[in-house]
């Protein structure tokens, strides 16, 4: 006779596959619903996906954490390729970039990955802008390879080590054992559910109309991508520790953009000492701008963008 705890044991294993087939039938939805928008380069084995637009000077622009291209070509990007040629990348695991391994890539790893697939696709020299944690790889990005970077636009970005952890929400996406159980559940996320999470990121202001049927909240909760961002994100704040004791080494513009009501970095932080210590730093402070800064604050963004391209040219 089968005992109670094998029964248990047989039903919770034939559940979890459920669970996990279910979530593989959710991110295959995901990618068919929404695929890659742009092209491939491939550097090494990793396959890196990006996006081009527009002639003129290079603007490369990276994404924050659970992003992809998309948060640039909902609307962005139209903007900048009336001036530049812009390159929007998505990041090692988010959108259809590659992870390099699953310990969660560091911003200098990030960075160095981006600078060979740029090399190959012929830039020398470039503008960098990135959101949020695209802010500190940016900034890694200028302190690895100085040669090729002019300047930096950080919106909003992460820049300089804060008090406390992360969210618990990133440990249970990363994790080893527990993350196993999470993952799976999470990319089975109501569409109601995600767009509250989605929207809770711009508060206090909303995003905008048509905002989250692009941007591909579907995509964000594949297991993959929650694993390689909640390692990245857990991981970073090391990271971070060692690159600001290196931001003594920059001598290009750099433009600060950030909200004082953000939560998720906050501008008293990372943008408003940085710009205090940084010579060569420019801080533009949105007053009541939440983390939304990316859709809601673009002129100033386009300011920010202009006043580099007149100092590099």
């Amino acid at each position: 006779m089968v005992s109670r705890s094998v029964m248990l044991a047989a039903s919770a294993v034939v559940a979890a596959g459920a669970v996990n087939f279910a979530a593989r039938r959710a991110a295959i939805r995901a990618e068919e619903k929404y695929p890659p928008q742009g092209e491939f380069v491939s550097v090494g084995k990793t396959r890196v996906h990006f996006v081009r637009q527009g002639s003129g000077p290079v603007l490369i622009l990276l994404h924050g954490a659970g992003g992809t291209v998309r948060d640039y070509t909902f609307s962005l990007m139209d903007r900048l390729a009336k001036t530049h040629t812009v390159i929007a990348f998505d990041r090692p695991g988010h959108g259809y970039t590659d992870t390099l391994h699953d310990i969660g890539e560091s911003p200098s790893e990030q960075a160095d990955l981006l600078h060979a697939a740029a090399q190959k696709l012929g830039v020398t020299k470039a503008l960098i802008m990135g959101y949020s944690l695209g802010g500190i790889v940016a900034l890694a990005w200028a302190l690895e390879h100085p040669d090729m970077v002019d300047g930096l636009v950080l919106v909003s970005a992460v820049i300089n080590e804060w008090p406390g952890g992360v969210s618990t929400m990133y440990h249970l996406g990363g994790g080893v054992v527990l993350g196993t159980i999470f993952r799976p559940l999470a990319a089975l996320a109501t569409e109601g559910r995600l767009r509250r999470e989605f929207t809770s990121v711009f508060e206090p202001q909303s995003p905008p109309e048509g905002y989250l049927d692009y941007i591909g909240m579907e995509l964000a909760v594949r297991p993959a991508t929650m694993r390689a961002n909640g390692r990245q994100v857990t991981n970073l704040k090391r990271h971070v520790i060692e690159l600001q004791k290196r931001y003594g080494e920059l001598k290009i513009p750099i433009e600060a953009i950030h909200g004082t009501s953000d939560k998720s970095t906050f501008a008293h932080i990372h943008s408003a000492p940085f710009a205090k210590r940084y010579e060569y730093a420019r801080y533009t402070e949105i007053q009541g701008m939440g983390h939304g800064t990316l859709q809601l604050a673009q002129n100033e963004i386009l300011a920010a963008t202009e006043r580099l391209r007149a100092q590099t040219r």
